[in-house]
Parts: C-alpha cells; structure tokens; sequence
C-alpha cells in the first residue's frame, strides 16, 4: 500500500492526475450544470441553484468513493444520461401530480426525495449484484431489448434538451414549438453545437478535442456579447445565461432539512416507484456496457462484482444525502487513460474541485451559456440515437432492429414504463423464440454405434450391433420446458409411428446435459411413457438430478412395478442393462454363447497345441476375491492379465467424489495390455466384481518369451493386436455417432 502511495505521488505521475482531473472536473461541473437544468426546468427553475448542489454533491460521493474501491486505477464514475432522461420524466410527472394549492417547496422536496431514493434503489441493486456475483445476469437480456431502452432514453435526454430550450413540451408527436420563428433562434444554435460534437466523437481524435470545443463555445459565446454590446444582465434576461445563482450566496448546497421532510408528498412519490425501479434496472444495464467499453478501451480486466459492490455502496451513500447516483463513465475514462493517469489521484483531485465549486462557485456556474448546457444535452441524446438508430442498421438483422424502433418509439410516444413493459415482454418472447430453435436432442444414438463399457462374447458383440435399433438413445441438453418437451415427445412420436424404420424396444433418455427441468414439462415425459408403454417399449431414464427425479416422480414415474421405465445413474449402465435384456430375448430363441476360455482363445492364435502349453508356462495365474484391487490408479505395473473366468472392471477417480466405469471385462478378455507396451503409471483402477481367475504376463516374461520362443511370441502379439483393434473399431463407431 505504501509503495502504491509512493507511486501516485511522483511528481510525474502528481502532475499528470492533476491536469486530469481538472479537465475532468469541468466536464463534470458542466454537465451537474446541464442535468439541473433539465430536471428542474419550467416552473421549478427557481430550484436550479439546489439542484445543481446535489448534482454535485452526488459526482463527489459517486466519483469520490467508487475511486478508491474500484478495481481499475484511473476509474472515473459520475452522474449518467441513461438516468437523468427518466428522472426529468419523474420530477415533470410529479410537478403536475401535485395539488394546486401546494407550494413550490413541496414540489421540490418531493422531487429531491424522488431523486433520493432512485439512488438508492440503484445501489441496492447493484450491491446485491454485486454481493451474490449476479452481475453477468443482465448478459442474458436480449440486445435488442437493451439498444431500445437506450436508445428510447437518448431520445428522452434530445426532447427535454429542446423542451428546455423552447421553454414548451415537445415530444413526438409534438414538434410545433421547433418551427416557430421566434424560437428557432433558440434551439438552432444548440443543435449546431451538438452535430459538431457528435462528428468530432465518432471520428479518432485527441482525448481533449471536445472539451476543447466545448471550451471553445463558451468563449465564442461571451465574444458573441461583446459584440453585440450585450451585458451579462440582457442575457439573462434574454435566458442566454442562468437567472438567480449569483444571489445565492455563492455556494450551491442547500441540502433538504429534518424540517423539509414534512413537505414532501408521500403518496405522489409512492406513484413514481416503478419509474424509479426503471432507473435501477436501466442504470444495471448502462453500467454493464459501460465497464466492458472500459475493458475494450483501457485493454485491462475489470472485476465486474467488485465494481457492482462499489457504485452499489457509492449510490447508497448519495442516496442517503439525498443527492443523485450514478456509475463508471466511459469517456472520462478513456480520456484519462489516454493522458496517462492511471491513478486513484483524479478521482480524488474530482471530488476536491467539485467540493469548492459546490461551496463557493454559484457565481462562477451562473456564467455557462444555456445553448452549450442544452447542446451537451443534445449532443449525449444524439449520441445514444445515433448508435442505437443509424449505426444498429449495419449491424442488427431486420428483425432484431425492427424491435429496437418499436421500443424507441412507445417510449418517445407512450411513456418510458411502457416501453419498459414491452421490452420485458419482447425480451421474454426473444427467448422463446431463440430457445425453440435450439434443439433439446444433443445426440441421437443406437445399440448399433453406441454400446455400454462392457466387453461381451463375440456371438453376443454381433447380435447387438445387428439388432442394435432396438435401442433409441437420446442425449438431451439445456434446460427443458413446455415447447422443447413437446418437441422431444413429437420426435419419439415420429420414431414410433415410422413404418419405414424397425421399431425400438427401449428408449433411452439422458439428461446428462440437461439443466433444469420445468415443471409443465414433467406431464409430456408421462404422455411419453403412455404412448412408449402403447407400443411395448420401456423408457430408460438415466443421469437424472434428485431434483428432477422428483418433478418426474409426480407425474411420469408413478408405477411402483417399473414395468414402463427404468432410471440408472448414467448412460453407459442403462445401455448395459438394454443390451442384458436384449441377450436374454436372444438366449430365450437358441442364441446362447458361452464365452471362450483363455485356452481355447489361445488355441485359435498359436500354430499348434505345443505352443499353447510353452505359452502357459510363462503365465502366472491368481485366484482372487470379489473386491480385490488387481490395479490401483496412479501405481506402475508392467504386465497384463488374462480374465479366465469371472469379471473385472475399471473405473477411473475424476479427483471430486466421482468415479466412472470405464470398461467391465469378463471370461476371455484381457486388461493391463498398456501397462506391458507403454510401461506407464495406472491411469485407472482395476476391481474384481466377483471371485475370479487371472493369469499374469509380466514384462520381464514377455521379453523372456521373445527371446526363447519368438514365434509364439509373435502370435502372441497378434493376439493382442486383434483384441486392441476390435475396441478401436468400436470406439469408432461411438465418435462416429456423437459426430453425427
């Protein structure tokens, strides 16, 4: 922490963050400005003094502490135009809400509590984002949905900039105050201003070109009057400049008393709570774009929860003074990335100048030109439109861009909450949509590509593959609901009734890869298992959750006798038991097969009766229990074991609690071929599942036998080599199939 501090205060580095934050602090002072002016606008602009005050103090808490608990240095966090545009909709919507005879003090409290509690919605939301790592959930909303509420609050943010210019509502459906010639000199020169800052940031320039002209319009303005011979007082007069901060005794904090509490009106503030919830839902969203435009620009990782914490206790803080919230600021950032000061510095030399302003600068402010504060506004307004409108056009399929328009416009024409609505409506409907076409079957697969770890007799190898469609696996994924369940039932449906494909005996359905399970779903798994049970066909249900086994349990597994259905723990042992029962229908026609001992296995490899015997005397055989370990996973073994009678099998530890077979070996099979070739660790377990007979090959005997009797050897080889072949054809049958 130390060295850190050591850092920062560098003179290099001092001077640097100093520079940055007092361009910083101007653009802020400026746009607190500009937000006052829109929220209190019309009747309540005798307010704008106070309401500048908590603009400012709301960019001095948010920027202050969102600095020091970020995890990017460098971070700048300030008041948003994503939420001012509602909040000039929510003081409006209460300035008409309130009674007649009510004083103009009790509209402004009342609006100032508005303004309070939005900021503290705002930080609850984000500090429970934040607290539970919920933030990548507003990933999931449709981008579509989000370009129209962003693109509906800029065009909210452009209307009250040229209401407050004109001094009448304009919206649009009504422009008529634009085209009156007495007010077109009004707004004319705003609109100006903010095409040109709009063409200067969306062309690569230097980080300081628009407050630059910012800077620029303001001279021009005061050189403007001097030519015209005009004094400060005619423009004010004239509403160039604001009226009444000079008489306010040079401070701008004239915070809410204990006394002012009384004056606010509770039940017209309880009306506005949707649109101050739509304040929080919609800052969640900017907040997202903002910190990944910031990654994207800074080239840096950002802890998105820890940043959702942070704003979260900042807009609380504001909240709670009363003041306005807000969250990281994309271009303040990148400008002050780009001047080289990445330190916690300029947050801090921010909150320091917006302090003294704050305190002593109600006359300075009082000298910004009302056309730049509204052709800022106009410029943040176009700026939104411009992404969400003009540039969504080249990037949004028709339909995806279609949406975007039909929300901008229900906002601009029937209310933001409206617009709200429907977005959560289209968005709920996108998903729909989207969801349906992806498919709930992963995979389809059958007895004849895919088969259970468990090595069987040749006879029985054969009849499986051949009559491998009797059995219909399917590997179904995501999350199943009413329409991606009845799909699945229509696709089983169409394998039943198909007359041109043999029908299956079983069905087997895997949820491995299924993540939830809805509950209107549960009642198509039971029309499934009535038609499966129509047809003879038994359901096997396997790697099902204890979750949704028991939603399955109250409508589609029912039956205590299990006639109909099977559950097993994963997919490989409901195959196994399909081909078990598939073996006894064989057995039960005359198709029995009794699996070949090691001798007479050897019998058909080695050229004669005599190499049988010399082969034998190289073996070792071992007797051993059910349950005994023949090879420990991770342990070296140099040699192989032939299965004479009895079973093995393998398993593998995954290292979390789970272990899964790999292959179950029985009569004339043989395991541990790697360990004699490749000489390497046991990369599983070996077990014996009942009192079986093994005879043992050890590395030191093979090369004994290729020394002595190389032929037998040689066929020996062989052996092995048909044994490694046959499971690599059957493993290819499986990859070929999940490859399908």
């Amino acid at each position: 922490m130390l060295d850190q501090l050591k850092q920062m205060c560098h003179p290099h580095r001092l001077l640097t963050s100093l520079a940055a934050g007092l361009v910083v602090s101007a653009i802020a002072v400026t746009i607190s400005t500009a937000f006052a002016t829109l929220v209190f606008a019309g009747d309540l602009s005798g307010y704008i003094p106070s309401g500048i005050g908590l603009m400012l103090f709301g960019t001095i808490v948010v920027g202050g502490l969102t600095t020091l608990l970020s995890s990017l240095p460098g971070l700048v966090a300030g008041l948003q135009d994503s939420t001012v545009a509602i909040l000039a909709l929510v003081a409006m919507a209460i300035a008409q809400a309130m009674p007649a005879y009510a004083a103009p003090q009790e509209t402004f409290a009342t609006i100032v509590a508005a303004i309070a509690l939005a900021s503290f919605l705002t930080g609850l939301t984000f500090l429970l984002l934040g607290q539970f790592k919920l933030g990548n959930l507003i990933r999931f909303i449709p981008y579509p949905v989000v370009g129209g509420l962003l693109g509906g609050t800029g065009l909210l943010l452009a209307l009250g900039a040229l209401s407050m210019l004109t001094d009448a509502p304009v919206s649009l459906t009504y422009l008529s105050p634009l085209v009156r010639p007495g007010l077109v000199v009004k707004w004319l020169p705003s609109l100006l201003l903010a095409l040109l800052l709009l063409v200067i940031s969306r062309r690569p320039s230097h980080a300081l070109l628009v407050p630059g002209v910012l800077l620029i319009s303001i001279g021009a303005f005061y050189v403007l009057l001097w030519l015209t011979g005009t004094s400060i007082a005619e423009a004010t007069a004239h509403g160039w400049l604001l009226d009444s901060l000079s008489t306010s005794g040079g401070g701008l904090w004239h915070p809410l008393g204990t006394s002012d509490l009384a004056s606010i009106n509770w039940p017209i503030l309880a009306g506005q709570i949707p649109s101050l919830l739509a304040i929080a839902a919609v800052s969640a969203i900017s907040m997202l774009l903002c910190t990944t435009g910031i990654e994207l620009t800074t080239k840096q990782d950002v802890n998105l929860n820890r940043e959702l914490k942070a704003v979260g206790i900042a807009n609380i803080v504001a909240g709670l003074s009363g003041s306005m919230g807000g969250f990281h600021v994309l271009g303040d950032t990148t400008l002050v990335h780009k001047m080289g000061a990445k330190t916690r510095l300029v947050g801090v030399f921010v909150a320091v100048v917006c302090g003294v302003v704050l305190m002593t600068g109600g006359s300075l402010v009082s000298l910004l030109p009302i056309p730049v504060l509204s052709g800022l506004l106009l410029f943040l307004g176009l700026d939104f439109l411009v992404t969400w409108v003009y540039d969504a056009w080249f990037q949004l399929p028709l339909a995806d861009y279609a949406i975007v328009l039909l929300i901008l416009v229900v906002i601009g024409c029937v209310g933001f909450l409206q617009g709200i609505g429907l977005g959560i409506a289209l968005a709920v409907a996108l998903f729909v949509v989207d969801y349906s076409r992806i498919s709930v079957i992963r995979h389809i697969l059958s007895g004849t590509s895919y088969r259970s770890n468990v090595d069987r007799p040749r006879l029985y190898q054969q009849l499986l593959r051949q009559k491998g469609y009797w059995i219909y696996a399917l590997e179904l994924q995501g999350f199943i609901f009413f329409g991606t369940a009845n799909t699945l039932l229509e696709q089983i449906r169409q394998r039943l009734d198909n007359p041109g494909l043999p029908p299956p005996h079983f069905i087997v359905l895997d949820f491995r890869l299924v993540t939830g399970l809805d509950s209107s779903a549960a009642f198509s798994f039971a029309k499934m298992k009535q038609m499966a049970a129509a047809h003879d066909v038994v359901l096997v249900f396997t790697h099902l959750s204890p979750k949704m086994r028991r939603q399955l349990e109250k409508t589609a597994l029912q039956d205590k006798g299990q006639a109909a259905w099977r559950i097993f723990p994963d997919l490989d042992h409901g195959i196994e038991w399909c081909e078990r029962r598939m073996i006894e229908i064989f057995e039960s026609v005359g198709f029995g097969a009794k699996p070949k001992t090691l001798m007479k296995l050897l019998e058909r490899t080695l050229p004669s009766p005599a190499g049988v015997t010399n082969l034998m005397s190289y073996l070792e055989r071992q007797d051993v229990p059910k349950g005994h370990c023949i090879i420990r996973q991770g342990d070296t073994y140099g040699g192989l074991y032939f299965i004479e009678s009895g079973q093995l099998t393998a398993t593998l530890d995954c290292g979390d609690g789970r272990i899964v077979r790999l292959r179950t070996m029985g009569t004339g099979t043989v395991v541990g071929e790697i360990g004699l070739y490749l000489k390497r660790y046991a990369s599983a377990s070996v077990v014996a599942d009942q009192p079986s007979t093994l005879y043992f090959l050890s590395a030191d005997k093979l090369r004994e036998m290729e020394r002595d009797v190389p032929e037998i050897a040689a066929a020996f080889h062989r052996f092995i080599a048909n044994v490694l072949a046959e499971r690599l054809m059957n493993s290819n049958d499986t990859i070929q199939a999940l490859l399908e």
